[in-house]
């Protein structure tokens, strides 16, 4: 067993903070799979005390976590991953509350995902981005429309009428990527042998990547720590 951290810094916007990978290589005879996989952590802005409304004097710990609903906003990803065909997945992104729910999706190429209206209201689902410009016009609550994404990339989604909706919907050529579970946890199963780069994106803090050493036939976990720039 053997370990390796990896100190990755953020872009401009997110100043003195920087992003953790920790890596960890494990294998065996009977380690038979190659495969990456770890956790995933969100943070916050980084302060240590904030005060109460109620008692401005007075201050409290900040947690050291965003909630665990945000992990559902990241992917997880091989970056620059050789083309393989994969079979096309149907996901849906519905609009509920005037919020897109869930915000991100991950699918292969090929797939389509349906924009279902739950509100009793009107929307207009729409995307200007490049691999996939589309525009489903207004359609009121029970309705739903489809749209098949069939170039790989990220495309950003909202909506007409609200402009405070927003999604995103990533297209991969790929089978290696993933959304963590409500534990943070992802893997990323037969991934090819050599220097590869794992990538966890997140929608609003952009990517953060580390780059690995995958070797055959073992398991190699790569966790990652997202800070938040402070605000």
């Amino acid at each position: 067993m053997r370990g390796m951290t990896v100190r990755l810094p953020l872009g401009a916007a997110a100043l003195a903070a920087a992003i953790i990978a920790t890596v960890t290589v494990a294998g065996g005879a009977a380690q038979t799979t190659t495969a990456i996989r770890g956790r995933v952590e969100i943070g916050i802005p980084v302060t240590t005390r904030r005060p109460t409304s109620g008692y401005p004097s007075r201050a409290v710990a900040t947690p050291a976590l965003a909630p665990i609903s945000e992990l559902r906003n990241v992917v997880v990803y091989l970056r620059d991953a050789p083309a393989r065909p994969m079979q096309p997945a149907h996901e849906e992104i519905r609009q509920r509350n005037e919020t897109f729910i869930p915000r991100v999706v991950a699918v292969p190429v090929g797939s389509d995902v349906d924009f279902p209206n739950d509100d009793p209201i009107y929307h207009n689902v729409f995307s200007l981005s490049r691999p996939k410009n589309f525009n489903l016009g207004r359609f009121p609550r029970g309705e739903s429309r489809r749209v098949r994404f069939d170039k790989p990339g990220i495309v950003r989604v909202f909506c007409d009428i609200h402009s405070h909706m927003s999604a995103t919907v990533i297209v991969f050529n790929h089978p290696w990527f993933a959304v963590p579970d409500e534990n943070g946890r992802y893997e990323l199963p037969g991934v090819p042998p050599g220097d590869r780069e794992v990538t966890a994106w997140h929608e609003r803090l952009g990517d953060t990547t580390a780059k690995v050493h995958v070797d055959a036939g073992h398991t190699l976990t790569t966790n990652f720590t997202l800070p938040v720039p402070p605000e």
